[in-house]
């Protein structure tokens, strides 16, 4: 259980940071993207503005955040004019020594071409950002950027983030993992002492009990059996029954592992069930079994024939008057053993399900009840039994009827 309950907490732990890292690289980066693309915006409208030329000025020191025109000599940039025919009338080339007339001719054709008056052009290793406008008379001004350094430098950002993101997660991982066992130990000292409690409590109250138990039985051999004498010794067996099942409870989820063995669940099952068919029967209600033939589990014998018998014990407390108790094991889509443990049950619709395996749990919450035999510890027994196994418990109701699903 403490191994289980250290990897959900290194889990959990892990999970946390790879989320907050992965929502900070992306914030980082969007923000990154945002104002680069926002940058090119501006240098493009700017040279939109004055005619495919960048000329340094109050606006355009405002715009690009420069301080003097050399400033301006970090953007690469051209444009071309075409009249109202799709012809070339003018080109300008003087901040763009990298491409021939060739080059410059032959993004000059593609641009005209496309239809989008403001975009991208990938042109081998290099990104052009563009933007069309009229330039009166019927002409079209495309104003081109050289644009590949900002991809670049967010690029650059991104592999850089995402990979000391993924060297943090790893650090953290590691961090959890080394000190996952400090973070638990005062909660398995808690359940340690917790435990040993109850297993020494359960030794003590025995001797008690016994001597309860005895001197009833003498009072009984002196004066008879009465009233009071058959409530004490229906309490003291109660208690009895109590103290066991807590003890046998605490040692059960004591067990880190158990060994499984490959067992035949179809013939424990049938075996376990068959027992309760005399009383259910008795109790004037009726009694339902369906067993696949050579299901088989990995399990602990013992262990799974008590999981069945606390189930179906449990149907049969619960079941209506003259109702019916079922038992059902089949082989679910996955080749997984499932079994169906159901009974009538019409008062069941307000029922809170999500609680029935919390120890001491009666439906109606009164302790003072005990219209029903039992302590409230046996389907918390069920569960730790299926925990031990590897298995799944749930239980639901529908069409009047409670039904616990095992699956193994």
């Amino acid at each position: 259980m403490f191994r289980r309950l250290r990897i959900s907490f290194i889990l959990i732990a892990t999970l946390a940071v790879s989320a907050s890292l992965f929502l900070f690289s992306s914030v980082l980066n969007s923000t990154y993207y945002l104002n680069n693309e926002r940058q090119i915006t501006r240098v493009l409208n700017l040279l939109t503005d004055n005619g495919g030329e960048l000329s340094y000025n109050s606006k355009t020191s405002s715009q690009l955040g420069v301080n003097s025109e050399d400033g301006l000599y970090q953007y690469r940039y051209f444009s071309f004019v075409f009249d109202k025919n799709g012809q070339l009338q003018r080109t300008s080339t003087d901040r763009i020594a990298s491409l021939s007339r060739e080059d410059i001719g032959a993004i000059a054709q593609k641009l005209a071409n496309l239809s989008d008056d403001i975009g991208t052009l990938t042109l081998g290793e290099t990104t052009y950002s563009y933007q069309k406008s009229d330039f009166g008379k019927g002409q079209t001004l495309i104003v081109v950027l050289d644009s590949s350094q900002y991809y670049r430098e967010t690029n650059h950002l991104i592999h850089l983030t995402y990979l000391m993101s993924g060297i943090s997660f790893i650090l953290f991982a590691l961090i959890f993992t080394l000190f996952s066992g400090k973070v638990i130990k005062p909660f398995v000292r808690n359940y340690e002492k917790q435990r040993r409690f109850i297993t020494n409590a359960g030794h003590e109250l025995k001797t008690p009990l016994a001597i309860i138990s005895a001197n009833n039985e003498l009072v009984e051999l002196m004066n008879g059996e009465s009233e009071w004498t058959k409530s004490t010794a229906d309490q003291v067996t109660r208690l009895t029954g109590l103290i066991n099942g807590l003890v046998s409870l605490a040692r059960l989820e004591e067990q880190a592992e158990v060994t499984l063995t490959d067992l035949d669940f179809s013939a424990i099952a049938e075996d376990a069930a068959e027992d309760f068919k005399g009383p259910v029967v008795r109790d004037g209600k009726i009694f339902k079994m369906q067993i696949q033939p050579g299901i088989h589990v990995k399990a602990e014998e013992k262990s799974l024939f008590e999981l069945v018998t606390l189930l179906v014990d449990n149907a049969n407390k619960y079941c209506d008057p003259e109702g019916t108790v079922q038992v059902k094991l089949t082989k679910n889509r996955l080749k997984r053993a499932r079994l169906e443990i159901s009974n009538t049950y019409a008062a069941g619709k307000d029922v809170d399900y999500s609680k029935f395996f919390e120890r001491f749990y009666r439906e109606d919450e009164s302790h003072n009840n005990q219209k029903k035999s039992g302590y409230g510890i046996g389907l918390s027994m069920a569960q730790s039994m299926v925990k031990l196994f590897k298995g799944s418990i749930s239980v639901n109701y529908k069409d009047d009827t409670i039904t616990f699903v095992v699956l193994l």
